[in-house]
């Protein structure tokens, strides 16, 4: 599981095999001392009767090489200690030597300590039953005077297995505990944010080599500190158990549940392709949904919801390092566009990969992460370019474009404020209004991000939506300042799309209006800044969409 966890594993093997070792060292010894060696001389005759007994040494010796390589190899306890217990045997009766029988307590050792109490019981059991089937068969009727020394030393191994196995099955079960409670997040009883990572990884390994699938959910809960603060912490604290205990139900192995910290929680699912999850987050939505809380009429949303983001190997990322990422990218998505939602992961961006070369596709890498460092410095427009990606194709497919037509728009929805890295982040997120030289600067921006893309040859004509998306249809926009048609039509649309998400956006200095507040404001500038065509198709997918969900 991790890099202690195979440590242990492999420290036991070896002592196991240094164990196996010796064992096979004292039986050894004990077979020779078996032999009348006579250093001085040895005459010819007895030669063939040393070579004769010589044989079963060899037998031994091989037999005991196969133990260990079963071990090494196979990791196979069992059959190393039953060839112990069969050789014992063999000797006893080859050299009709019962005191060889101590040998026999080796195997129960190893049984007991390796394996567990139970299996060592069963063991030294079996050898008793052995020692007495070989009394009757080396003794005959005389095995009365061995077979009482025999259940005597039975009684022995069986108490040594019991105190063996007992003391170590003590040590695992505690262990055992003790590796719990570390792996385990204290309040919501699933867990950790460690023991996710370890798992994950782990996983991920495992995807590859199997050319599998991994799914991540990663949610967590809306208005929770809002909650938190209204109804105090214990109140937040029983939400969480709850929520633990709903995936505790509902997720089985070899899925796992983990707080990732907070109000956050993540599932981790492998073997599951992007139907199978979203299905399964779906339920768990459902469930938490139905929690019956005393102050749930007090939260926005009149009862516990969460948002939660969605990603796939290898379906949304190739390589699966960055599945967390995505599915965080998903989420924060399905927050600040709606939250109480599902988003499954989506770029508009990664489409792109199939017709860049590879250093376009590295350029496109570049672009995605000016991207993120722009979400970080405007922190109040976060997951504004997603919003303003949903309007446009919104609008564009309403508007009998042909697919690549829609998508090149889409493209440039997505990267309309990329050149916004460029403009210093006091003049992102002040809240004052802008001096004349400040204003001068973002007016910018346009120009910068359209020069950004330029080197993808695969968004040439991406390049003048982004570069003309704050020209007003009456021609009093920048940075050209041309009007009407002269306006290229993906970025009248993104226009249109991005004053619509300004106007009902929550910002420090003023609260966000509704959507329809919104569409009478587009429409009352309608033939002076935006295109009033397209306004009123804009404007009746709006009201449509907001009948829908009434």
């Amino acid at each position: 599981m991790n890099d202690w966890h195979n440590n242990r594993d492999e420290d036991y093997r070896n002592l196991y095999i240094n164990l196996y070792t010796y064992c096979i060292i004292v039986l050894t010894i004990a077979v020779i001392f078996k032999f009348n060696w006579d250093y001085v001389k040895v005459p010819p005759k007895d030669l063939l009767i040393i070579y004769q007994q010589m044989i079963p040494i060899l037998i031994f010796l091989l037999a005991s090489l196969l133990g260990c390589f079963l071990i090494i190899r196979f990791k196979a306890m069992l059959p190393s200690i039953l060839v112990l217990v069969v050789f014992v045997f063999i000797f006893i009766i080859i050299y009709h030597d019962i005191y060889l029988k101590t040998l026999l307590i080796i195997p129960v050792a190893l049984a007991s300590f390796f394996r567990n109490k139970t299996f060592g019981l069963i063991v030294s059991l079996g050898c008793g039953v052995l020692l007495i089937v070989t009394d009757l068969y080396l003794y005959g009727s005389d095995y009365n005077k061995y077979i009482e020394s025999d259940i005597i030393f039975t009684g022995v191994m069986f108490i040594f297995a019991w105190l063996t196995g007992g003391i170590a099955s003590i040590e695992k079960t505690t262990r055992n505990v003790l590796l719990d409670m570390a792996n385990r997040d204290g309040l919501s009883g699933v867990y950790n944010h460690r023991y996710f990572q370890v798992y994950l990884k782990t996983s991920l390994e495992e995807a590859k080599k199997n050319n599998g699938s991994l799914s991540l959910i990663i949610f967590d809960l809306d208005y929770f500190k809002y909650y938190n603060d209204t109804f105090g912490h214990i109140a937040g604290d029983q939400i969480l158990k709850d929520v633990g205990q709903v995936l505790s139900e509902e997720i089985a192995s070899p899925a796992i549940a983990a707080r990732y910290g907070g109000d956050e929680f993540c599932i981790l699912l492998p073997g599951y392709n992007t139907a199978a999850v979203y299905s399964t987050a779906k339920k768990l939505k459902s469930k938490i949904e139905s929690f019956a809380l005393n102050n749930a009429k007090e939260l926005p949303t009149g009862k516990m919801t969460v948002s939660i983001g969605v990603a796939n190997y290898p379906e949304h990322t190739k390589s699966g390092e960055d599945l967390l990422e995505l599915a965080d990218h998903a989420l924060y998505k399905a927050k600040k566009t709606s939250k109480n939602k599902i988003e499954l992961y989506f770029n508009v961006l990664d489409s792109l990969k199939t017709t860049c070369t590879q250093s376009e596709t590295e350029l496109l890498s570049s672009i995605k992460t000016l991207l993120s460092i722009i979400n970080a410095k405007d922190r109040y427009t976060y997951g504004h370019s997603e919003r303003v990606l949903e309007y446009a194709t919104l609008l564009a497919k309403n508007c009998s474009l042909s697919e690549e037509e829609v998508r090149f728009i889409q493209y440039g929805a997505y990267l309309h404020d990329i050149g916004k890295i460029e403009v210093d982040i006091d003049i992102l997120n002040s809240t004052n209004k802008l001096t004349e030289s400040e204003w001068d600067i973002l007016k910018q921006h346009p120009y910068w991000g359209s020069e950004i893309i330029r080197p993808i040859k695969s968004l040439d004509k991406v390049a003048p939506f982004i570069l003309h998306h704050h020209e007003n249809y009456d021609g009093t926009g920048y940075p050209l300042g041309i009007s009407g048609e002269a306006i290229p039509l993906g970025a009248r649309i993104i226009r249109i799309a991005d004053s619509f998400d300004a106007m009902v956006t929550d910002r420090p200095y003023k609260k966000g209006m509704s959507p329809q507040e919104a569409c009478n404001e587009l429409m009352a500038l309608a033939g002076t800044h935006y295109d009033p065509e397209l306004c009123t198709v804009f404007v009746k997918q709006i009201e449509s969409q907001a009948a829908n969900t009434l």
